[in-house]
């Protein structure tokens, strides 16, 4: 668990964060920091399969003035979908 999982870039500003296999504290806190270094009017796509940490990362994305645009089930996962 020592290194932080990376923010990759997808398209021009869409960037995809993979917390899969993580659990609280640390989905929420890497969601804080790659937010606070994306730039505005960017998306990040969040894929991760600790269910608690879904809350959490909305209540992350609201206090960094995001949005939370959708929470996808996907096999075995879930993706959830953040504009800046």
């Amino acid at each position: 668990m020592g290194h932080m999982p990376t923010v990759k870039k997808l398209d021009d500003n869409t960037y995809e964060l993979d917390l899969k296999g993580y659990v609280c504290p640390y989905p929420p806190m890497y969601t804080s920091q790659a937010l606070n270094r994306l730039p505005r009017g960017s998306t990040l796509k969040i894929m991760l399969d600790n269910p608690p940490s879904i809350e959490n990362i909305k209540n992350v994305a609201q206090r960094a003035g995001a949005k939370v645009r959708e929470v996808n089930t996907r096999e075995g996962f879930w993706e959830i979908v953040i504009e800046l």
